[in-house]
This record gives C-alpha cells, sequence and structure tokens, in this order.
C-alpha cells in the first residue's frame, strides 16, 4: 500500500509517498515520490507500535507516519542531512 502526499520543505512543495514494509515487519517508509531514495524509516516496534499497527487499518497507520515524520522534522532533516532518518510510531 502507497499513498502519495505534498509537502512543503524549504519553501517548496515536493511530491513524496508513504508505504508499508513488504517484508510482514511494521514499518513505513518515506520517500520521494519520483524515486525510490528513502528519507525516513518508521517503525513501530514495542508495545504501544505494535498495539497500533495491529489495530490500525493500513490506510491510517500511513497516515500516522506521514503525520509523525511531518511534525518532528524528519522529512526535512532527511533532505538537508541526506541520511535516512529512523523513529518509532
Amino acid at each position: 500500500m502507497i499513498q502519495n502526499f505534498d509537502f512543503n520543505v524549504a519553501g517548496k512543495t515536493g511530491q513524496f509517498c508513504a508505504s508499508l514494509a513488504e517484508d510482514g515487519t511494521r514499518r513505513v517508509f518515506i520517500s520521494y515520490a519520483d524515486s525510490a531514495k528513502t528519507l525516513v524509516i518508521l517503525d513501530a516496534s514495542g508495545l504501544i507500535g505494535a498495539l497500533k499497527a495491529e489495530l490500525e487499518e493500513p490506510e491510517q497507520l500511513i497516515a500516522h507516519a506521514i503525520r509523525k515524520a511531518q511534525d518532528d522534522g524528519l522529512i526535512a532533516r532527511a533532505i538537508d542531512s541526506g541520511a535516512i532518518q529512523e523513529a518509532s510510531l
């Protein structure tokens, strides 16, 4: 499952996408919409994260991951630093 979204970074709106890991793990990857370059990995590990991943529909889990990445500045930090940002959901 993939969800596309727009996000403003440094005054420029970019197109990004978020997807669930295909290997069955509870991770959401955020990347540029036009490339496979991963910017952010959000992991639903730990008790609370695992419960969220089990109880939320995939669309809701992805939407939650997008909001967290935006609110915590993870996308902007990944673009600025060039390093993949990792966080818990």
